[in-house]
């Protein structure tokens, strides 16, 4: 027989009703804007009741699943973070933010089970270039919630800027403390010694220095000289630092034409401070070249050579020219013994010249980077990598880029073996380039295997519209070396894209030069275009009779124009001499492309398993010619290093 309810009982149970009801309804009504990250989280259960020894027992049983046991893989074969349904939401809300479609965009927001991209959701709206003018508070709640993000430092000062009076100052961006390596300026020489100095006197000898640089520039070099003789500038430089500027004004007199001057200069400087700058002995040896003073030539190329304070490149340069200066004193063995020393370095410029004369074979392994179990562990632990594979789920890679290079893991070789992996996997060239030279250049935690020519000569995702009208390996070459694959890429100049194309320029290829005025020259950030009007203007390029089939023409005209080009021929008279003519060309930028280019072509005929007659012809003192391959091979090589 039921027991009658006493009324307090009935109140009771009407107040637990009407809150469940309550609870519920908060649940399914989730406003858009709740940004609480969903954590997947172990069950949680009653008091465990089972005996010790069953207890041990599974849990020896599961001791072996992992974090990445949790997630299935995509596609690509990296681990899900996301379910399907929240990846085709996020990908979806992105693009309507982009055209600032805000409120369709909140009703797909409202939809997601999974928030953990909400602070790059917000990231897109509160900075949108266009569409959207955020208020400070929406700006300070950001920071509040997401100050560890990539693009943090924007929204800080962006709302400093919209600080209203007596509000309170909104968080500052969380430090940021990654393992990862900087990459330095493209140093090629060791810092120089200094003297210990007051911090007004070293503001002063900053100062001196850079009068120096800046008349050298502008060719007022006898200016520069007075500089660097002055009573104040030996007190306050150190003797090493007066040397390097005597180097830097002794390059500038032998680009400007004036060799014996520039050779007078660089031969005191290098006598003095030839340890500390090396440089010194490179200008020495070209113009003692030039003078036709060979065994000085051979002596500073040598001294260069050896030195401990230069880069690969330049070491392998000094040794190749002291091959061809021992060459032309007829002394074969002392040219195979610096030959020898610059094919140590296989991925520079003279180091593939080197190896080519020797009859070396260069062996590249380009198999990718593996994703094993212990590097899906590490990323799948971190909250950045979990964002970044969210964020690569939902088509969103160049946030994902940002939010890999803040990874704290750069000293454990299994992550950046993942790294590269992911990177290779999602079809990321700009990042994977990024990695793998940082991590050449800092000398920083390897992959297992030491090997990273996949990752430092990637293949792109992009074809150009209509498809490859020039080869791949020469395309990719300039594309490495101009972008760094970066298609958002853009230079001071306003140059744009992949292939960094003024907008100048591309009007010219495309024959309307207003088609990429104003607003309209932000369409050479998409790939496709950028590619087929480069590749356009490189086929323009071979068909001008200046530069004709010639790579080292071709690279110059690319880089400082057509009419450069022409004027350097006629003023440096060096067509016999093809290694001579670049390193005479007086801009420095212009040097640095050609062999940077042509370095990066031949590594990608390799790559694309194809030949290199232009290396054998350089190698042999011709000039390199461009020949059309890729009819004759379409597959990428996967060559394994025994």
């Amino acid at each position: 027989m039921p027991l009658p309810l006493t009324r307090s009982l009935a109140s009771a149970l009407v107040v637990a009703l009407a809150l469940t009801v309550l609870s519920l309804d908060s649940a399914q009504a989730v406003p858009p804007w709740n940004e609480v990250e969903v954590q997947r989280a172990p069950d949680q259960t009653a008091p465990d009741q089972t005996a010790p020894e069953t207890k041990a027992a599974a849990k020896s049983e599961t001791k072996t699943e992992t974090l990445a046991d949790r997630y299935t893989l995509g596609t690509e074969g990296l681990p899900q973070v996301l379910s399907d349904a929240d990846a085709a939401l996020y990908r979806e809300i992105f693009q309507l933010q982009e055209r600032g479609k805000w409120k369709a965009a909140d009703k797909l927001i409202a939809r997601l089970g999974d928030r953990m991209l909400m602070g790059h959701v917000q990231f897109q709206r509160y900075m949108h270039p266009t569409a959207y003018r955020s208020r400070y508070k929406e700006l300070k709640r950001w920071l509040d919630r997401y100050a560890d993000h990539p693009g943090a430092k924007a929204v800080y000062d962006l709302a400093v800027k919209r600080r209203p009076k007596n509000y309170t100052w909104p968080r500052k961006p969380a430090r940021h403390r990654s393992t990862y390596i900087q990459r330095s300026e493209a140093t090629t020489y060791a810092k120089v010694p200094s003297k210990r100095l007051s911090r007004s006197k070293s503001r002063r000898a900053r100062q001196i220095k850079w009068h120096v640089r800046r008349y050298a520039m502008r060719t007022r070099l006898t200016a520069a000289e007075q500089l660097l003789a002055t009573r104040e500038t030996k007190r306050l430089l150190h003797p090493a630092e007066i040397d390097e500027g005597y180097a830097e004004v002794a390059a500038a007199w032998y680009y400007y034409g004036k060799v014996s001057k520039a050779y007078a200069l660089a031969r005191a400087a290098a006598k003095r401070s030839g340890e500390h700058v090396p440089m010194a002995h490179w200008i020495a040896g070209l113009a003692a070249w030039r003078l036709d003073d060979l065994p000085a030539a051979a002596e500073h190329f040598e001294q260069l050579a050896l030195s401990r304070n230069a880069s690969g490149w330049n070491t392998s340069s000094g040794a190749y020219w002291a091959a061809r200066t021992h060459l032309r004193l007829r002394q074969p063995e002392e040219m195979s013994r610096w030959l020898a020393l610059a094919a140590d370095a296989p991925m520079t410029f003279y180091g593939q010249l080197a190896r080519r004369a020797l009859g070396m074979e260069t062996r590249f392994d380009f198999r990718p980077h593996r994703l094993t179990p212990e590097g899906a562990e590490i990323l799948l632990n971190t909250r950045e990598s979990r964002r970044a594979l969210a964020l690569m789920q939902a088509g969103q890679n160049r946030r994902a880029e940002r939010e890999l290079l803040r990874l704290r893991n750069w000293n454990v070789p299994e992550a950046v073996e993942a790294l590269l992996s992911v990177a290779e996997r999602a079809k990321l060239p700009s990042l994977s380039f990024k990695l793998a030279s940082r991590l050449v250049d800092s000398g920083h935690a390897q992959p297992q295997g030491d090997k990273l020519e996949a990752a430092l000569y990637p293949i792109p995702p992009w074809q150009p519209k209509g498809g490859f009208k020039v080869d791949r390996a020469l395309i990719y070459a300039l594309m490495r070396q101009e972008s760094a694959f970066n298609p958002r890429a853009k230079s001071r100049d306003g140059a744009r894209g992949l292939m960094q194309l003024l907008p100048s320029t591309a009007g010219f290829v495309a024959r309307n030069y207003r088609r990429f005025r104003g607003h309209r020259r932000n369409q050479l950030f998409e790939p496709s275009l950028n590619m087929d009007l480069g590749q356009r203007y490189v086929a323009h390029l071979l068909s001008n009779d200046r530069v004709g089939d010639n790579l080292f023409r071709l690279t110059t005209a690319y880089n400082g124009g057509p009419g450069n080009l022409a004027k350097w021929q006629r003023r440096m008279k060096l067509d016999d001499d093809p290694l001579l003519f670049i390193e005479s060309l007086p801009a420095r930028e212009t040097r640095l492309f050609i062999e940077r280019v042509l370095s990066n072509f031949w590594i990608y005929r390799a790559r694309l398993g194809q030949p290199s007659p232009s290396l054998d012809s350089a190698a042999a003192g011709d000039w390199p010619g461009y020949a059309a391959l890729d009819g004759a091979s379409q597959e990428i090589a996967h060559r394994e290093q025994d």
